[in-house]
């Protein structure tokens, strides 16, 4: 079962844009971690967390604490 179970860790940004009261859009990125859990060849969920250029400690928790998860998750256990 194990070796069914992959997880997949990215640096990506996730892009969003923003309209003023003008009607000019301005487009926003924000560079992250997407980890995705694949299992049997098939994505099975994702979770993307901030990155950004000065991160709290509460930024690394949770990144230490998905990446705990996912990898908890590709060995079988809870």
């Amino acid at each position: 079962m194990n070796d069914q179970r992959q997880v997949l860790v990215r640096a990506e940004s996730r892009h969003v844009v923003v309209s003023d009261t003008d009607g000019d859009a301005e487009t926003l990125a924000y560079p992250g971690v997407t980890l995705t859990r694949v299992k049997a060849g098939i994505p099975d969920e994702g979770l993307w967390l901030p990155m950004g250029d000065r991160p709290s400690e509460v930024d690394d928790e949770a990144l230490i604490d998905a990446l705990r998860a996912a990898f908890l998750w590709r060995i079988g256990l809870p």
